[in-house]
Formats: structure tokens, C-alpha cells, sequence
């Protein structure tokens, strides 16, 4: 008998909140979430409003040119991509333009610089010749391409040439007592240069979770330069064995800094033969006129008697 009087008991409260959840708090509700919706339509009218005072470029034309670069990009063949994504990595441009953009500038130049030349020469009524058209078209599609090449082998050239006293600043660091990363972040505080550049986005990689042999592999695939390829392996290897960094970044140091000199030795071997064809072409002409011109002049007037 009190089972049933508590049940009765507790079905009653139960009806009884159920009642006043209804009647004062559910209607509460219902009027909250209709205002928040509402509220979504506002925000998305005010959306709506603020992408229409936009210029009329960054609404229409802007999102055309994206489409039409991602169209060419389709196009292309995928080496052709691949070694331009390549040669963007390794100039240290591939934040600032994609491969897509430099494809789009490769085809303007080669459609406006044949067209420029074709209108010069109707403007001075001169024979429009389909060779120079033709060479016009081909230095607009080159240029770009050449542009990067340049770019790329110039930032190589100063990684390579930093390598060495990167790697001496990072043994005296390591010896000192800093750990490798710590001893990466100072040396790349006093060095500015390319190389350390690149570093501090492998470090920075490295912080966020990504695995370090990963991301040295990938500082590589980026920069290009067979020195840093060779040092990178060197490093992995070492953590990989357990061996100690301090002896291998020594080793490593005077590696470098001997192949450094060795390149300099090269480059300074090369040097006569590299002058010997602007002595040809503009200092011997000059030396044999300073030289030959007065016995010319007195032969001449000796014959002319």
C-alpha cells in the first residue's frame, strides 16, 4: 500500500514538473531559439551586404581569374608541375605565387610580346618578319621559367656558401651545452641568411608534432643543395644510432668547410679561361692599335710620297 502511495506520490510531481516546464520555461525556449535564428539570418544578410559593397574585381574577376588559373593548372602535365613546384620551393617563392600563377604569366608573355612586336612593326611600316614573332613568343614563354631558374641556383649558391659557418656556429653551440634545437635557434639568431630560414620553418614543423627526420627531409626536398642533403643524412643517422651529435656536427664542419675551399680553388682555376675570350675581343684590339696604329701611319705617308 505505501509502494502504491509513493508511486502515485512521485507520477504526480513528475506530471506536475512536466506541466510547469511546459507552460513557463519550454515557451522560453521556443522564443530563444526563434530569435537565434533570427539572429543567423541578420548575420547572413549582413554578410550578404557586406560581399556586395565589395569592388566589383574582387567579387566577379577575381574569383574568374582563380578559376581559370585552376583550369590551366588541369592542363599542364604533371611533370611540367611538379618541376615548377621544384624550382617555386627552392627560390624561396613559394608562399608569394603558385605554380598555377607562374603557368598563367608563362602564356600572357608569350601571347602579348608576339602581338607588341607584330603592331611596332605595322606602326613603322616595316615587313613583319615570322621569325622575330616567333623568337618574340618563345622569350615570353622562357622568361618566366629562366626567371626562377636564376633565382633558384642564386639562393642555392648562398645556402651552400652559409653550410659551413652555420655548422661551426652549431658545434660551439652543441659543445657549450645547448641541445641541438637550442643550439639551432641561437645560431639561426645570429645568422640571417636563407639557411636559416629554412631552418626555423623545419624547427617550427618540428614543434607542432610533425616527426623530425620528416621535416629534414623535407628542408632538403625544398632547398635543393646536395651539402644540406649530406649533412641532414649525417644527422639522422646519428639519432638513429644513438651517436653524439657534438662529433658528428665536427665532422661535418670541416668536411664542408674543406669542400668549400676546394670549390674556391676550382672556381679560381677557371678564371684565365674565362678572360681569355673578353682579352680577345676587347683588350687585344685596343693593344694593337695603341701598338700598330703610328707604324701604319708612317707607312701610309711613306707610300703616299
Amino acid at each position: 500500500m505505501e509502494l502504491l502511495v509513493y508511486g502515485s506520490l512521485f507520477l504526480t510531481s513528475l506530471l506536475l514538473f512536466y506541466q510547469f516546464y511546459d507552460i513557463l520555461i519550454n515557451p522560453k525556449m521556443i522564443v530563444r531559439e526563434r530569435l537565434d535564428n533570427v539572429k543567423v539570418i541578420a548575420d547572413t544578410r549582413d554578410v550578404f551586404d557586406e560581399e556586395m559593397r565589395d569592388p566589383f574585381i574582387a567579387r566577379v574577376i577575381n574569383p574568374a581569374y582563380e578559376k581559370l588559373l585552376q583550369s590551366l593548372g588541369n592542363l599542364a602535365p604533371s611533370a611540367i608541375k611538379e618541376k615548377y613546384e621544384i624550382l617555386l620551393s627552392s627560390s624561396g617563392t613559394s608562399e608569394k605565387m603558385k605554380v598555377n600563377n607562374v603557368l598563367a604569366i608563362q602564356l600572357m608573355m608569350g601571347v602579348i610580346l608576339p602581338f607588341l612586336l607584330y603592331y611596332l612593326m605595322k606602326i613603322t611600316a616595316s615587313s613583319s618578319n615570322v621569325i622575330y614573332i616567333i623568337l618574340a613568343g618563345a622569350i615570353g614563354l622562357l622568361f618566366p621559367y629562366t626567371f626562377l631558374k636564376s633565382k633558384s641556383d642564386k639562393r642555392k649558391l648562398e645556402i651552400q656558401y652559409a653550410l659551413p659557418s652555420l655548422l661551426d656556429l652549431l658545434y660551439v653551440s652543441v659543445e657549450a651545452g645547448l641541445s641541438f634545437d637550442m643550439a639551432i635557434y641561437r645560431t639561426t639568431e645570429k645568422m640571417k641568411c636563407p639557411l636559416s630560414d629554412e631552418l626555423l620553418l623545419t624547427m617550427n614543423e618540428i614543434n607542432k608534432g610533425r616527426d623530425r627526420s620528416e621535416a629534414l627531409r623535407d628542408m632538403v626536398k625544398r632547398t635543393q643543395v646536395e651539402d644540406l642533403a649530406t649533412f641532414v643524412t649525417s644527422i639522422i643517422q646519428a639519432e638513429e644510432l644513438g651517436s653524439n651529435i657534438g662529433n658528428v656536427l665536427r665532422i661535418q664542419a670541416n668536411t664542408m668547410r674543406l669542400t668549400k675551399r676546394q670549390r674556391a680553388e676550382a672556381n679560381a682555376a677557371k678564371i684565365p679561361i674565362k678572360m681569355l675570350f673578353p682579352l680577345v675581343l676587347f683588350m687585344l684590339p685596343a693593344v694593337f692599335v695603341v701598338i700598330l696604329g703610328p707604324a701604319v701611319i708612317n707607312i701610309m705617308a711613306t707610300l703616299m710620297k
